[in-house]
């Protein structure tokens, strides 16, 4: 979110340089994203701020939803923009423009306001100015002052010409199959049944929620035009923008949660800042709002605020800072308080949200530091996790390769315990995948691509489900699941199978889960330990429950051996033909009883290197649990092997 200083400076009354006003921006969680900007056109000039909008706060995608929080943090008064107070003209019947809604479940609300008599021309330098250093180009006035208050206000707003109407009717409904429309850039646009559109007897004019059409646009010759300010489902904003490939200033901000009251205040700023600088008459038309959204109350507890934050903040200080951010005290007791969440805090859904923004405007940095007034616990880590880093090792012991595979999935219509998703990246990965088996077996067939006959394959991840209707949160599951998976086509079925059943004993074996069983189901052979199934196994892979796994672990009947990793380093010497190559291989032996086999391999010979030199290879295979000492013990080698090569060779010499 950009922000000129000289704008910010209009609604709170702030004697601090641009760097000072950035740090206090970046403590209650706005970032400055760049460094800041200087701006300057002819008379004017400011510095812009970049900060980096994390948090899903729809308020912070404007000026006053910035300034108003900063005010908070700096203890300073937060002045809101004038709006429009005065008479609005009451249309004749045949002045009103219709609004009809055939979608109904895409439009929460849609707020209109005509004008008559305007003057389309030049904006104000100062209108100008701002919008030109926020990064938007100025139009003119009508435009201008659309763009304006959406950055202002975070509203987007939309401005048509009805001189250009056939009709004095908005239809907005879902767009027809291979129906196109013009946008104001130009650029032309082939719909489908996903996006929903504003039509004008019959043809689309804007494309809802992400652009306006050219055909209704604002030019030099209006004189007359309806004022919108839409509320819309941002699921389907978000996923018909990026289906159309447009990410602009009005999409940036449908994305997040707006509340349709909004639409009210983007509306009467509009109004007066078009009857100031356009002229003309204003005249009422349709709010088309058939659900008003009731206000929200929730219940804050002071021992809440101690739990998260460790520290008794004072009710005073509590109810100051929520007022400042637009919270207004319902009642309170000695325990607790009720408050109302405004209503462009549409990202309040639980009590910690409140209690972050106290702490946020409080100062995290006012947190006492404290130490622990007890020891640490020694075993933090949960026992999951140990189990599953065993079952890692004796996979890579048995040979097997590990891979983490994408847990979004193309979805199944078929299948109905799979989750869908509703914001997804795209349909090939909009559901949540039900079992492994299939991701790993696109990995096995990358591996046949690349000509290896046998991969040996395994994944620890998870598997989700949905069981029964799914209304419920319990109705979602979420399991811990090993995958092995043997691929190619080396081996025969009838190997593979044979393979799979060892691989299976073996991890039994060394969880000590004594006896357990396959029993054959229909189709599925489950393996099971005391009527719990921990898993599946097909003739080519098997999976199994880690938590399961955990809960069935016993005492291994076999003695197991510590398997140590090998690593391989290469040193490539130049030595004269003369000098031995023994000393220079017991010297690189002698570094570390780490150290196992090492292979001389003498290179062919170089015209660089000399008639009178060899180039001998050494390939020094080493294990144990720290590789990188060992490492740097033939690090050190190889810098001192040339004051040892010459000796031997001054030695090879007196010979």
């Amino acid at each position: 979110m950009k922000i000129p200083v000289e704008w910010l400076k209009e609604y709170i009354d702030l004697d601090k340089t641009p760097a000072e006003i950035a740090k206090s921006f970046t403590t209650i969680g706005l970032m400055l994203d760049k460094p800041i900007i200087k701006y300057s056109k002819g008379n004017f000039s400011t510095e812009v701020l970049d900060l980096e909008h994390r948090m899903d706060r729809a308020d912070w995608l404007s000026i006053l939803g910035c300034s108003r929080d900063l005010a908070a943090f700096e203890k300073t008064t937060f002045k809101m923009p004038e709006i429009y107070s005065g008479d609005i003209k009451k249309p004749s019947k045949e002045q009103i423009v219709d609004i009809k809604v055939e979608c109904p479940d895409l439009v929460n609300r849609f707020n209109t306001r005509t004008f008559k008599k305007i003057k389309v021309g030049r904006s104000p330098d100062w209108l100008k100015n701002r919008l030109e250093s926020y990064g938007i180009s100025s139009i003119n006035n009508i435009v201008d002052i659309t763009n304006y208050v959406m950055v202002e206000t975070g509203q987007p707003m939309h401005a048509q010409d009805l001189s250009k109407f056939q009709k004095r009717e908005i239809l907005i409904r879902k767009a027809i199959k291979g129906e196109k429309i013009t946008t104001l850039l130009g650029e032309t646009i082939e719909l489908t049944e996903e996006y929903f559109v504003l039509t004008q007897n019959g043809m689309p004019i804007v494309l809802g929620g992400i652009v306006g059409g050219k055909d209704t646009a604002v030019d030099e010759h209006t004189a007359e035009i309806v004022l919108d300010a839409g509320n819309y489902n941002q699921v389907n904003i978000r996923k018909s923008s990026r289906r159309a490939k447009i990410q602009n200033e009005t999409v940036l901000r449908y994305d997040k949660f707006l509340h349709p009251k909004l639409t009210e205040i983007a509306i009467e700023r509009a109004t007066k800042l078009i009857l100031e600088l356009a002229g003309g008459e204003v005249y009422e038309n349709v709010d088309w709002y058939p659900k008003e959204t009731p206000e929200r109350i929730m219940n804050l507890r002071f021992a809440r605020i101690k739990t998260l934050s460790g520290m008794d903040i004072p009710l005073k200080e509590v109810e100051s800072i929520l007022s400042a951010l637009g919270y207004v005290t319902a009642g309170s007791s000695k325990e607790s308080m009720s408050v109302t969440v405004p209503y462009f805090r549409t990202d309040v859904e639980v009590e910690d949200d409140i209690v972050a923004d106290v702490l946020r405007i409080h100062d995290y940095n006012n947190i006492p530091t404290v130490h622990l007034d007890i020891a640490p616990p020694k075993d933090i880590t949960p026992e999951i996790y140990l189990v599953e880093e065993q079952l890692r090792d004796i996979c890579k012991n048995l040979g097997f390769h590990e891979h983490i595979t994408d847990p979004l999935v193309e979805p199944d219509p078929k299948n109905d315990k799979q989750i869908k998703l509703e914001n997804a990246i795209s349909q090939e990965k909009s559901a949540l995948r039900t079992e492994m088996y299939t991701s790993l077996a696109k990995v096995a067939e990358s591996y046949t691509k690349n000509k290896i006959k046998t991969s040996y394959l395994f994944e620890l991840g998870k598997t989700y489900e949905k069981q029964g209707s799914g209304n419920d949160f319990a109705d979602y599951n979420e399991s811990r699941v090993l995958q092995v998976l043997i691929g190619g086509d080396e081996l025969t079925a009838k190997e593979k199978a044979k393979t799979t059943k060892r691989v299976l004993a073996s991890i039994m074996r060394d969880f000590g889960i004594t006896p357990y069983a396959i029993d054959v189901t229909g189709d599925m052979n489950i393996v099971m330990h005391e009527n719990v199934v921990l898993g599946e196994i097909k003739y080519d892979s098997f999976f199994l429950y880690t938590e399961a796994l955990k809960n069935a672990k016993g005492i291994p009947n076999r003695i197991q051996s510590e398997y140590k990793q090998t690593k391989t380093e290469d040193i490539s010497v130049v030595m004269p033909k003369t000098t031995p190559v023994g000393p220079v291989f017991w010297k690189i032996k002698e570094i570390d009883e780490k150290i196992g086999s090492i292979t001389c391999i003498p290179e062919e010979l170089d015209t660089i290197i000399g008639e009178k030199n060899k180039n001998v290879l050494f390939k020094i295979n080493y294990s144990g649990d720290n590789f990188a000492e060992t490492r740097e013990k033939i690090i050190v080698l190889i810098n001192s092997l040339g004051m040892s090569v010459r000796e031997l060779s001054s030695i090879a010499n007196d010979l």
